[in-house]
């Protein structure tokens, strides 16, 4: 009985090394991802700070009006989240509008005789740049883990574009390998493009929505700090307590309005394709 229960804590421990040599990685990515989240999450909110107290010093010697100062302050901090949010959108539509032109680049590799390692490698050399990077460690998975752990780092980039090639590289390489993947692929490139053509036009209406209720938006405090460089005394109303009360509620409203007609006018983003990862 002891012998097998030794034996069987021996296994388990071998067991234990092997799953957990092949978690090491992912684990690794893992806590380097959250710790430069931190560390960029503290920045944003360091300088949020620093924009907000400057912003509000400068509103109160203008204006002397407590109620623009907060307002002040609220949208110098929101300034960075807002740009990071941009800067996201604007590095997510250049990834999904590269897609159709790599998988373009991979079919003509594939098509010329190129074996897939090969073709991928280069993209990763001269394929569209915003998906380079992609590509590298596509090569660097393939080299190291095979087939499958390549294209389980692939599904896991987050992307709906990502998992839809995942799963099909999938099925053209590992589940149903019958050749013929070259034409596929090429087709798919331009089921991307279109679809990616159709996301921008609804896009650019959903832009000029958003544009318009920033106007609108903006126009009361534009029109109220205008109004009272040129009467001075007219802000005397909103350094009363009701004054201040009035004006909060109204900025809430107005913020309120701002956020729903940028809701009205966002593009629903597709759900991710389920690949497996």
């Amino acid at each position: 009985m002891t012998g097998f229960l030794f034996a069987l804590c021996f296994a388990l421990g071998l067991a234990l090394l092997g799953f957990g040599a092949r978690l090491e990685e992912p684990l690794r990515r893992l806590i380097a991802q959250q710790r430069n989240a931190v560390a960029g999450s503290w920045r944003r909110a360091l300088l949020g700070a620093a924009l907000a107290v400057v912003a509000a010093a400068v509103a109160w010697v203008v204006t002397s009006v407590f109620v623009l100062a907060l307002v002040a302050a609220a949208a110098a901090a929101y300034a960075p989240v807002a740009w990071l949010r941009r800067k996201r959108e604007q590095d997510r539509r250049e990834r999904e509008r590269a897609w159709p032109a790599a998988l373009a680049q991979l079919a003509d590799a594939l098509e010329a005789g190129v074996a897939f390692p090969a073709a991928v490698s280069l993209l990763a050399e001269s394929g569209p740049a915003p998906l380079r990077s992609e590509f590298v460690s596509f090569q660097t998975q393939l080299r190291a883990g095979g087939l499958e752990a390549a294209l389980d780092g692939l599904a896991g980039a987050g992307e709906r574009t990502a998992d839809t090639v995942a799963l099909l590289l999938r099925a053209g390489l590992l589940e149903l390998p019958a050749g013929g993947l070259a034409p596929v692929v090429r087709e798919l490139s331009l089921v991307l493009a279109e679809r990616f053509e159709a996301r921008e036009k609804a896009r650019s209406r959903a832009s000029s929505l958003q544009v318009e209720a920033a106007v609108l938006a903006l126009s009361p405090i534009v029109l109220l700090l205008l109004v009272g460089s040129a009467s001075p005394g007219y802000l005397d109303a909103y350094r009363t307590p009701a004054g201040s009360l009035v004006a909060v509620v109204c900025g809430l409203l107005i913020f309120g309005c701002y956020l729903l007609m940028r809701r009205l006018g966002r593009v629903p983003e597709p759900r991710r394709t389920g690949a497996r990862g």
